[in-house]
């Protein structure tokens, strides 16, 4: 009976945010499956926000390690998915004791979150994600019999990964990958930076790889803040693409006025810079 008041609780709770941010619940899917469609997924359909059995409702495991591996760009969800136990409501004469159905929280070393999920359908199922030594993997399991079972699995497959391989950092966020060069701004260039870190995966006992990167800048419309797309760099492994991450720039750039550009000039002529 608790756990079954529980459940009802947990999916009102879900209902609740989906109508908060969409409106209704169908709006919210609508949503969902649109964000599917971004992340170039091909074997994902929402029909409800729960996760609960219903026809034409379904994912796959990579569609959802590639979920998982978008929703772990936001820190903010490591901090409480990683969270193994806790009082909700603590200063309130409701608080109660809640404690994480992902027990690898407590017993697998690095384990921070993700996701567990059980339907009749569907069976004991576990998006984890784990963190040792600058490196994150992510593991997908689905269709286990038992919660036991789905933590065994996940447990070995994630030590595996540990064990055979290991990441060497290529760029950070504060990596100079190009300059922006723009007239009419308030600096005449300004640092573009990635927006995220580049590491390169390799097998424990190979040789480095090499790699490489090309900038594409795509915008450079004023004003521009840190933290705004302008472009991407693409990562190269023998001339073969690997994938590409977005860049910004390392500082707000703002339009320059009249004066602004005047004493710019001024400056110029005086170091050589705008003798023809």
């Amino acid at each position: 009976m608790n756990f079954y008041c529980f459940l009802v609780t947990t999916i009102d709770a879900v209902v609740a945010l989906a109508e908060r941010i969409s409106g209704t619940e169908e709006a919210f899917v609508f949503r969902m499956n649109e964000e599917v469609k971004k992340l170039g997924l091909k074997n994902t359909n929402f029909k409800n926000c729960t996760g609960l059995d219903v026809a034409n409702h379904y994912s796959s495991a990579y569609d959802m390690a590639m979920m998982a591996k978008e929703l772990v760009r936001h820190d903010k969800i490591l901090e409480y998915s990683g969270i193994y136990e806790t009082y909700l409501r603590q200063n309130t004469n409701n608080k109660f004791w809640l404690v994480n159905t992902n027990k690898l929280i407590k017993t697998f070393d690095g384990m921070d979150g993700l996701k567990t999920g059980y339907t009749k359908e569907a069976g004991y199922c576990l998006t984890a994600t784990a963190k040792r030594n600058n490196m994150r993997l992510i593991g997908v399991i689905m269709g286990e019999e038992t919660s036991a079972k789905r933590n065994e699995e996940m447990s070995k497959m994630l030590e595996y990964g540990f064990n055979m391989y290991t990441v060497n950092q290529y760029l950070t966020t504060k990596s100079k990958v190009g300059e922006l060069k723009n007239d009419k701004s308030t600096k005449s260039k300004v640092n573009i930076v990635p927006m995220q870190d580049v590491n390169i995966l390799n097998r424990k006992g190979n040789s480095k790889r090499e790699v490489s990167y090309k900038l594409n800048v795509t915008n450079d419309e004023l004003p521009i803040k840190k933290g705004d797309t302008i472009g991407n760099i693409s990562i190269y492994e023998n001339n073969k693409e690997l994938y590409k991450i977005n860049v910004t720039v390392e500082k707000n750039v703002d339009k320059a006025n009249i004066l602004e550009l005047l004493l710019r000039n001024i400056e110029d002529i005086f170091t050589g810079e705008n003798i023809m």
